[in-house]
């Protein structure tokens, strides 16, 4: 696998970065998705990283050396529907550009138990392991995402993903005060889709009858239920949906 180090392309095994496409060491990240060639949002992800950049102490490369460094990747490592990571650290500039699959499928959650195991962030930082290993568990178990709660009972994010749920018959999403990353796809549906914000308490679960996963990758995917209590994809449902993709913008780096 061809991966971007710095100011080239390398192979990845000659940059100490895995299989799984993450590098040794510590820093910020962005995950983008590709289609075709062209990349979604690719300036809310990069405002996203200069923020986080800044509070981490870490010089970005120049915006013309990562569009650079993207053109040059995605012409080595071509695919229809793909996954960006771009990985900024001290001393490191990574990119890398592996194949994404589109799921399809409605997803099924549950509520993690123990709120203590889930610390808010609030920039995305590698390593990652333990929003991973969150994520690993819910899989095990069946389910395709994790609810976090905080230590004041009120729902957060996934381990990966952002929520948007329906209650009382509107459309809301947890603020960043509960502990929730600020993600580029929560962004969207808040600005361009009419998605409210609010607080959600744990027990307000028990008054949703629909939602989405959110995220960078999944752009907007419907869930089926919710530790068991099953949800409606209806019109509305399909309508909400229609109108993020809508809205979630891709375009050319060339």
């Amino acid at each position: 696998m061809q991966i971007w180090f710095n100011d080239g392309l390398v192979d990845a095994a000659l940059a100490g970065v895995a299989i799984d496409g993450w590098p040794d060491g510590e820093g910020i990240f962005e995950t983008i998705k590709t289609q075709g060639g062209e990349i979604y949002e690719l300036g809310r992800h990069m405002r996203r990283a200069l923020d986080a950049a800044n509070q981490k102490a870490i010089s970005l490369p120049s915006e013309d050396l990562v569009r650079s460094a993207i053109v040059e990747l995605l012409a080595v490592e071509p695919h229809e529907i793909g996954r960006l990571r771009l990985l900024f650290s001290l001393d490191r500039f990574v990119a890398v550009h592996q194949k994404y699959e589109e799921i399809s499928k409605p997803a099924r959650l549950t509520v993690i138990a123990d709120p203590s195991e889930v610390e808010g962030i609030s920039i995305k930082t590698f390593p990652y392991q333990h929003r991973l290993d969150l994520l690993a568990r819910a899989q095990s178990q069946g389910f395709d995402e994790i609810i976090c709660i905080n230590t004041s009972n009120e729902v957060t994010e996934g381990a990966v993903s952002n929520f948007i749920f329906r209650i009382d018959g509107k459309w809301v999403t947890s603020p960043l005060t509960s502990g929730v990353l600020p993600g580029v796809q929560r962004g969207i549906v808040i600005e361009r889709c009419g998605v409210g914000v609010r607080l959600i308490s744990r027990n307000d679960l028990a008054r949703a009858d629909a939602a989405f996963v959110i995220s960078s990758l999944k752009i907007a995917l419907s869930v089926s239920e919710i530790d068991g209590l099953p949800m409606k994809i209806d019109e509305d449902c399909a309508g909400l949906e229609a109108d993020i993709r809508a809205k979630t913008l891709k375009h050319s780096v060339g």
